[in-house]
């Protein structure tokens, strides 16, 4: 499929979408799960991630977590 225009774009999602597929493929089929110990499933554990790297970003920013 050609799209013009959309080469670097498209070289860019399909890299990070193989990507994605790899590092769940590495996590359910390494004893990566047990070596961390957090009981969590794959996907808790990103949605875990993107919460501690949200919070420090936003820490970064001067918000404070914790106040309104």
């Amino acid at each position: 499929m050609k799209i013009p225009g959309l080469g670097c774009l498209k070289g860019c999602l399909f890299t990070i979408v193989i990507l994605f597929v790899a590092s769940w493929l590495i996590w359910k089929l390494s004893p990566l799960p047990e070596w961390i110990g957090t009981g969590k499933s794959y996907w808790q554990q990103i949605g875990d991630i993107i919460d501690t790297v949200s919070g420090w970003i936003g820490d970064l920013g001067g918000k404070s977590s914790g106040q309104p």
